[in-house]
């Protein structure tokens, strides 16, 4: 069978994201994998290699296509405050949109760390450690421009944010239409990080 073309190759990445982002790398089975993306079992191992290399582009491409929505929200902002808001705010949005399977694909991940391969989570872990650093460096922006007390603990703040996001992924899992308990959640972290 020919390779598949590019656009393809992205369409039948797409598929494997859904996939991936409903089910959990170890509830996810090659046959259902094979059914989404259109592919045979030949042309899945030709075009991607095997299920783990796989999920790791489909890590990589939800962070480049949805994720980064966020990031970009975050750092736009012409306040810390603002981009927070705008972050939380972006965060719910694709949390509760129907036309994906529900809380965030990187934190449904992270709940499963002790079952898939060591490489795997150890890529998530550093895709973890590297949004602290993300959220550690606008607190402390915050810090220096007078928005955020200096008194605070950044680091601890920078987590506050971290569980505050995977927890609204895993609420919006629940109940997606309870929109008005996720925006709680983020006002209250909002609340910790302002007052």
């Amino acid at each position: 069978m020919a390779r598949i073309r590019e656009f393809d190759r992205t369409s039948a990445l797409r598929k494997a994201v859904q996939v991936f982002w409903s089910r959990g790398f170890d509830s996810t089975n090659l046959p259902e994998l094979l059914e989404a993306m259109g592919l045979s079992k030949s042309s899945l191992y030709e075009t991607f290699g095997d299920k783990e290399k796989l999920f790791e582009e489909a890590l990589d491409l939800y962070a480049k296509e949805i994720a980064f929505s966020k990031i970009e929200k975050l750092l736009s902002a012409s306040s810390v405050k603002g981009g927070l808001q705008a972050f939380f705010g972006e965060q719910i949005r694709c949390c509760t949109d129907r036309k994906f399977p529900g809380g965030c694909f990187m934190a449904n991940t992270s709940t499963s760390l002790n079952s898939v391969p060591p490489a795997l989570a150890k890529k998530i872990r550093k895709a973890v450690e590297n949004s602290h650093a993300l959220f550690l460096s606008q607190i402390q922006k915050g810090q220096k421009a007078g928005e955020i007390s200096r008194k605070k603990d950044a680091s601890a703040l920078a987590s506050a944010v971290i569980g505050t996001s995977m927890g609204i992924t895993v609420m919006a899992r629940v109940n997606q239409q309870d929109v008005r308990t996720l925006e709680q959640m983020a006002e209250t972290t909002m609340n910790a990080i302002f007052d």
